[in-house]
């Protein structure tokens, strides 16, 4: 299966490629019509190639051929703007720009990546790493604690916005310290307090690095392995995705306990996640579910397996979608 890098250099290639077909099309198109033109274009490749054999020779240095280079080519190129004009085509019409100008559609601007193709390798991994565009939009620099309450709780010890500004401190190091850390999270609150937006938040950063980054909801998740123990058809992307979930560096599990629990859900949660753990794979889980909710919910080896293998992160504090939606945010 070929790597994101793999397949946004593809990209780029057929861009190229693309491109140089359309150009030999049209100057098919204009040779047909205007036999000079054709002359015109092999004089410039053969004055080219002359210069460049001089150089060689040391018949010419560079600042000189580069100088003589560029005056015949532009008696060249003004005969056969007249040329094309007077045929009724438009005088760049076989100058056809680049789909980027700055790396000249090589995907490489002086040794490095450049922005079109790294573009291009975002664009996959997100779409790999199953984000929807909202969950794509979520990142560290638009998280606002202003969301959350600065009054002092007694029962957490603490205001929720103090909570949540060293849980956001914990998952940014997570994500900056990916390569180093053998930690895995759970994230564990009442609705609507940001665990969705956190778990995004470290999905786009990593995906930046180029980690290998799946993000599935356990509602998504748990029925297409059912599909496939049960020998139903699933499609492609859904084989995928399951695929995915046991290679991926990091799996990113979002609201387990919303999927419909039965003993088949329960053998298969474990599975995964004890098989990640044994290949040091690393997971992060967001659920509505406590501790002693997530015993009740599965069993004492699938919560032990959680509350011993996964840093537990609690979001405290009320429900902040209403005071986003005032914002037109959600």
């Amino acid at each position: 299966m070929a790597t994101v890098y793999e397949k946004a250099t593809q990209i780029i290639a057929e861009r190229k490629e693309n491109r140089r077909r359309e150009i030999e099309r049209r100057k098919n198109e204009v040779f047909s019509v205007i036999p000079r033109v054709r002359e015109i274009e092999e004089e410039l490749d053969r004055f080219g190639i002359r210069m460049l054999n001089l150089i060689a020779e040391g018949q010419y240095d560079e600042k000189q051929a580069v100088s003589s280079i560029t005056a015949q080519n532009k008696e060249f190129l003004k005969e056969r703007e007249r040329l094309l004009v007077s045929a009724g085509f438009d005088k760049d019409y076989l100058e056809i720009p680049f789909s980027c100008e700055n790396c000249e559609d090589s995907g490489f601007v002086g040794g490095k990546l450049c922005n079109c193709l790294q573009n291009e390798i975002t664009a996959i991994a997100l779409k790999e790493a199953n984000l929807s565009k909202l969950l794509s939009e979520q990142t560290f620099e638009n998280f606002k604690l202003s969301y959350y309450s600065d009054e002092y709780v007694p029962e957490y010890g603490c205001s929720p916005r103090e909570n949540m500004q060293a849980i956001l401190t914990e998952c940014k190091s997570f994500a900056q310290n990916f390569d180093t850390t053998d930690e895995n999270l759970l994230l564990c609150g009442s609705c609507g307090l940001g665990k969705t937006y956190l778990s995004s938040a470290i999905a786009n950063e990593l995906i930046k690095k180029g980690k290998d980054v799946l993000y599935v909801s356990s509602n998504a998740l748990f029925p297409i392995l059912e599909d496939m123990h049960f020998g139903r058809e699933v499609s492609e992307e859904a084989a995928y995705i399951i695929k995915k979930a046991d290679e991926c560096e990091l799996l990113i599990l979002d609201d387990l306990g919303s999927e419909f629990v039965t003993q088949f859900t329960s053998a298969e949660l474990f599975r995964i996640i004890n098989n990640r753990l044994l290949a040091g794979r690393k997971m992060i889980i967001s659920t509505n579910l406590n501790r002693s909710m997530l015993k009740n919910t599965y069993n004492e080896r699938i919560a032990s397996r959680i509350t011993g293998g996964f840093s537990i992160l609690e979001f405290l504090g009320d429900d902040i979608r209403s005071i986003k939606k005032l914002e037109g945010k959600v």
